[in-house]
């Protein structure tokens, strides 16, 4: 073999990298600045990826509460785009096991929040497949802004484009006020939230091309109430042609509220905060709101729900029953669940780890509509799984009433629907944190699929033995934004899923696709329907 060619490119590399080297730091890292149809944005350079943080996709609330988002002001000169943007006024919920995804430092709250984050590998014509990202917290709180969303890893790892989203939450993005004014003005508060989140596609759709995306391939992820909004938005007729494939982690929606059960949220919301009207709630402040959700929240004979409502108008229909909307047929799905989601919800009880099976229907009885089952469940799945413990049987019952049965019914849905196809995935690495007793817990995958795990030390504990599972997973992940299918390297061959073979992929640090996914236990819980 002739090396000389070999070794003349790797002299030429050197020469452009001394050359590079010697070059002033303004020049070699000069701020990247993108266009968008307001105007001019300056960013920033992580690793060689161009980021920037709280773009305006839409107009300050505060004038408009209650009302579908309006377009952003046009700006003279360039804008900085150095910060996130500011979080939806809400009760900001901390624990341990999230500490390290807090940014520094945190975001003001206001309702001047319509703002997006964008990392892009290049500011150039490559056309990048875009990543769309929507965080949980349900539809109450949360932000795009964790430090476990940032998207550089991608970006580098696999040549996209990935976006980052605030909203507006909680009151201010779903209090139905159709049955207290029939003002046209409000006709869609109660879902005013996806309405932006529409915007913000509508964003992506008008100016991603300048930061180097596809604005004709658009993959739209979440995760908790992150996944809840994916499944919404594919039910709504406004989304239709912004979204091109979607993964739904751990948030399987399957119906939204009905505009009784949004009539009764929002009498209950308006007493908690002493309004009377329509005015009430238009004079209140940010701070009066967030009171509100505080004492609406620590008061458990208050029951206030927050989420989209079926107003047949921008949600006509509910997202997955009792079928796969029309407007999704053409979007192939990614869909999956964490093997203990609920070890995160009963954890904040620490008497949990002591329980006997006596124990467990009292503690099911929140998750069920008829706690009265709660008894008959907990003795099939213990005939079902002898093998685990007290808590891990907890564990695992919750976890499948919450989570995996929607995922299941979402799933067999979609597939049911004869369009693009959708593909089931189930992440079973455990962490080792709290002596490894909450095992694969509510959110633990995000990480693996933005490929950060040196910002989710506080939930994973070492962030290098597990990176085999994260290198697996976000590739699937690129893998699916770039061709609608998530087999990539690293993973064995990876069917799609279909109600007879029921093809699934289990990942962990040695992935593996199985067969008649949840269907034990369908076979359970289908009794209690």
């Amino acid at each position: 073999m002739n090396l000389a060619p070999v070794r003349r490119l790797r002299i030429a590399f050197v020469a452009c990298a001394m050359f590079a080297t010697a070059l002033p730091a303004a020049i070699a890292q000069e701020a990247p600045i993108a266009d968008t149809e307001y105007g001019q944005v300056r960013g920033s350079i992580d690793e060689g990826v161009s980021v920037f943080l709280g773009i305006p996709y839409g107009a300050d609330t505060s004038t408009t509460r209650f009302q579908p988002p309006k377009k952003p002001a046009s700006w003279d000169g360039v804008k900085d785009a150095l910060q996130y943007p500011d979080t939806t006024p809400q009760v900001e919920l901390a624990g341990a096991l999230f500490a390290t995804w807090t940014p520094d430092p945190l975001p003001a709250q206001s309702e001047n929040m319509l703002g997006l984050n964008v990392w892009t590998p290049g500011l150039d014509d490559r056309k990048r497949p875009v990543m769309v990202w929507f965080h949980g917290g349900g539809f109450t709180a949360g932000s795009g802004s964790s430090t476990t969303f940032q998207g550089t890893n991608l970006a580098n790892r696999g040549d996209v484009v990935v976006v980052t989203v605030n909203h507006r939450l909680n009151g201010l993005g779903y209090l139905d006020l159709t049955s207290i004014t029939d003002d046209p003005l409000y006709a869609d508060s109660g879902n005013v939230g996806n309405l932006d989140m529409v915007a913000s596609l509508e964003w992506v759709r008008d100016n991603i091309e300048n930061f180097g995306g596809n604005p004709e391939n658009v993959l739209i992820f979440g995760e908790s109430g992150g996944g809840a909004k994916v499944s919404t938005l594919l039910a709504m007729p406004e989304a239709q042609g912004l979204i091109d494939r979607a993964v739904v982690q751990s948030g399987s929606m399957l119906k939204g509220r009905t505009p009784e059960e949004a009539a009764k949220d929002t009498a209950a919301f308006m007493e908690v905060m002493g309004a009377d009207s329509l005015e009430d709630l238009l004079a209140a402040t940010p701070e009066d709101f967030v009171e509100a959700f505080r004492a609406g929240s620590s008061n458990p004979e208050i029951n206030i729900n927050y989420g989209p409502v079926v107003d047949n108008r921008s949600l006509p229909r509910d997202p997955f029953a009792p079928d796969a909307p029309q407007t999704a047929i053409d979007v192939p799905m990614l869909i999956g669940t964490n093997e203990t989601e609920a070890s995160l919800f009963l954890m904040a009880d620490p008497s949990v780890f002591e329980i006997t099976d006596a124990d467990i229907p009292a503690r099911l009885a929140p998750f069920m509509e008829d706690p009265a089952q709660a008894e008959t469940l907990t003795s099939a799945y213990r005939d079902l799984r002898p093998e685990l413990s007290s808590t891990d049987l907890l564990f695992a019952i919750a976890s499948d009433l919450m989570f995996e049965r929607p995922a299941f019914i979402q799933a067999s849905r979609k597939a049911e629907q004869g369009g693009a196809p959708v593909w089931i995935y189930h992440f079973d690495w455990a962490t080792p944190v709290m002596d490894g007793k909450i095992g694969s817990l509510h959110a633990l995958e995000i990480p693996f699929a933005f490929d950060t795990l040196e910002h989710s030390a506080s939930m994973i504990g070492d962030t290098d033995a597990p990176q085999i599972v994260a290198d697996q997973m976000s590739e699937a992940w690129i893998s699916f934004a770039r061709f609608g299918d998530p087999n990539a390297r690293g993973l064995p061959f990876w069917p799609a899923f279909d109600t007879e073979s029921r093809a699934f992929m289990r990942i962990n640090t040695e992935s593996e696709v199985d067969t008649d996914y949840f269907e034990d236990e369908e076979a359970i819980l289908s009794t209690l329907d």
